[in-house]
């Protein structure tokens, strides 16, 4: 291999390693993933400025971020702000007009502005297993972890999820749990969504510095051809 050759692959794989390097990331542990967002510009929605027992309707907005429900509400039930049980912020946390808790099996999604990572607790009073609870976004899956429980007291766990993705945005997030006929009730609290700074993402004019470097070489090979 010639030493034009290898230069070439050389940047080659820097282009490559620019424009790929970094896939999204799921968390199943909030420390964690506060560590990575510790530079990003961030937000997090506790429910705990909203009064007990708001609700919000399939397709409300609070916070930021729109609320899409439209198996539940069909069957009449609405997300609501609740409180009266431990939760990883108190008071209030997020729940439904039906005994103020979800069910397995309850499905929604949220939207809300371009954003680089999302993450929230899930708390429940009952038996958790692994992927009983998920967060989707696009096509990465962020599967609650039993093992990764944290104790709020004798009977309440919380379960972290959350995905970062530093090098594409999305704007919105699917929340699935197992469909098991309600084996097991659940809340969420501290919905945190965050974006990167503007130069934690590679910017075109770094990609241009790099293919100014390979022109030389093309000519260069040309020339010898």
């Amino acid at each position: 291999m010639s030493a034009i050759t290898k230069k070439l692959c050389f940047l080659f794989i820097i282009l490559f390693s620019i424009t790929a390097y970094a896939a999204p990331v799921v968390y199943t542990d909030s420390a964690a993933f506060n560590t990575a967002i510790s530079s990003y510009t961030k937000s997090t929605l506790n429910f705990d400025s909203d009064a007990a027992g708001s609700l919000i309707a399939d397709g409300g907005t609070l916070g930021g971020i729109t609320f899409s429900y439209p198996t539940l509400a069909s069957f009449g039930v609405a997300m609501q702000v609740v409180t009266g049980s431990p939760t990883t912020s108190s008071p209030n946390f997020l729940g439904t007009n039906d005994g103020d808790l979800f069910q397995a099996g309850d499905n929604f999604s949220l939207s809300f502005a371009a954003s680089h990572a999302i993450g929230m607790f899930f708390i429940s009073a009952d038996e958790m297993f692994d992927h009983d609870i998920e967060l989707i976004v696009n096509s990465t899956t962020a599967s609650l972890a039993a093992s990764d429980a944290i104790a709020l007291d004798a009977v309440n766990n919380a379960y972290f999820l959350g995905i970062v993705d530093d090098t594409n945005t999305f704007n919105s997030v699917g929340v699935s749990s197992l469909s098991c006929g309600a084996c097991f009730l659940y809340n969420v609290d501290d919905i945190t969504i965050a974006t990167t700074p503007s130069n934690s993402v590679p910017t075109p004019s770094v990609i241009w510095l790099l293919m100014a470097g390979l022109f030389p070489m093309l000519g260069n090979i040309k020339a010898r051809s």
